[in-house]
Parts: C-alpha cells; sequence; structure tokens
C-alpha cells in the first residue's frame, strides 16, 4: 500500500483562478488544496458524509503557503498530501504542488480541528471515534495554528453574508475569504501578484448567514495584511497577511 504522501492529485489551474494580468488570484491557493483535500479525504473515508455519522466536521484553523514558482497560466498541476502531526485538538496537514517537469510550484501547511455539528464546539478528545492512520512526520515549513494580527489596520469595505458564500457545514466557506480581501487590492498590488511569496490564514471565528462583517486592511513594504471583522458578533472572524519579494 502506498504511503500517504506517495498519492499524486493531478488538478487544473483553471483561466478562471488568474487574474486579467495572468497572475493566480491568492485565493485560488485555497481552492486548488481544496480541491485536492476533498478526493484524498473520500479515499481516507475521513470526508464529511463519514466524519457527520459521528457528529463531527473538519474545519480549517490556519493555512500557509510557499510560493516558489508562481502559476502564471493555466495549467494542469500535480498536487499530494499527508497528515503530519496531532497536537492539542490540532491536526497538521501537508500540500505539495508541482509542475509536469516536478518543479515545486508552491507547499505549505495546515491545521484543521474537529468541530462538534451540534454544540459548534472544538471536538477536544484525545482519541477520534473514527479510524486514523500514524501521522507522516514531513514538514514542508515552519507554521502554526494561529498568529497575532499586529498591524495598524484600516476598514476598506462593509458587507453581509450572502447565501452563496454558505457551505453545507452552515457558514461561509474559507476560500471566500481569500475573495472578500482579494477585492480589497488596488491595481498595483494586482499587478504584484508574481511577486507574492508567503500567505498565511488565520480562522477564527465563522461568519454565519447575514452576518454583517468589515474588511480591514494594512500595507507596509513588501506585506499586506488583512483582518475580516464580524460586526453583528462583535468578533475577529480572519487575519491574513500576505508577504511580497523585495
Amino acid at each position: 500500500m502506498k504511503a500517504e504522501n506517495e498519492k499524486v492529485y493531478e488538478l487544473l489551474s483553471a483561466a478562471s483562478y488568474l487574474n486579467q494580468y495572468n497572475q493566480l488570484k491568492p485565493y485560488a491557493y485555497q481552492i486548488l488544496f481544496e480541491q485536492m483535500a476533498e478526493r484524498h479525504l473520500f479515499l481516507l473515508g475521513l470526508n464529511v458524509d463519514n466524519t457527520m455519522k459521528y457528529g463531527l466536521a473538519w474545519v480549517l484553523i490556519s493555512m500557509s503557503v510557499e510560493i516558489i514558482k508562481p502559476i502564471e497560466e493555466s495549467m494542469t498541476v500535480y498536487g499530494s498530501t499527508w497528515y503530519s502531526r496531532h497536537y492539542g485538538p490540532y491536526f497538521r496537514r501537508e500540500l505539495l504542488f508541482k509542475d509536469s517537469e516536478g518543479q515545486v510550484l508552491f507547499h505549505g501547511s495546515t491545521h484543521s480541528v474537529l468541530l462538534d455539528i451540534e454544540k459548534r464546539t472544538v471536538f477536544r478528545k484525545k482519541a477520534v471515534p473514527f479510524p486514523m492512520h500514524e501521522p507522516t512526520e514531513i514538514f514542508l515549513l515552519e507554521s502554526a495554528p494561529g498568529f497575532k494580527m499586529t498591524a495598524d489596520l484600516e476598514p476598506m469595505a462593509k458587507r453581509i453574508v450572502q447565501p452563496s458564500q454558505i457551505d453545507c457545514l452552515g457558514h461561509v466557506n474559507n476560500c471566500r475569504y481569500g475573495e472578500f480581501v482579494y477585492d480589497t487590492f488596488t491595481v498595483e498590488e494586482q499587478k504584484s501578484l508574481n511577486h507574492l511569496k508567503r500567505m498565511d490564514i488565520n480562522f477564527l471565528s465563522e461568519l454565519r448567514p447575514l452576518d454583517h462583517f468589515t474588511i480591514k486592511k494594512a500595507g507596509s513594504q513588501n506585506r499586506l495584511s488583512f483582518q475580516g471583522y464580524n460586526n453583528t458578533k462583535g468578533d475577529v472572524s480572519f487575519n491574513i497577511v500576505m508577504s511580497f519579494k523585495e
């Protein structure tokens, strides 16, 4: 039987993932990982249909991505992913994407927790109620399940959660957060996406149907910082930091 990290998935970086300057939009990294992870968890029997039999669902807490070779065209990419660590309530997973020649395009890691669907609380028991294999302890970069936002942010846009943004768990899908912040990019920032070298996302609190939220933003040398603030609940929903090459 193949080791988990040896399984390779063929995915398409579609034209819709590119902006008008043929540069990959930031949230496309999330979409490509989501597509791969869904297929992978299905093969392992760990997809949402199975975990919900136990009243649980995987919820992404953080994602860190390093870009090695920017994607600047619609192309086939080859991804692999593996469960690398379990500590506290966090399950760490690595992700690796290459081109047809085997060159690394981007790599990263995610941290997820199991959510009790009925209670909307994090499952914290040491043993999960369904079979899981042992982790493959190969780590691709330094990452953590959270980080502190230190930038001096300014409000950029006020929005309301729309029905099209809600997924099967009854909250805004994490890929939408990347869309929200990309809508605040200036033209110059859109043109600079081929210089993006790292993106860190921390998901803190759910956005639910009809929630009112504000996108906040700060720009400094080679860095853009964003925050989604839930005005309805009065808490931070997510933080995103993007670092660019000089």
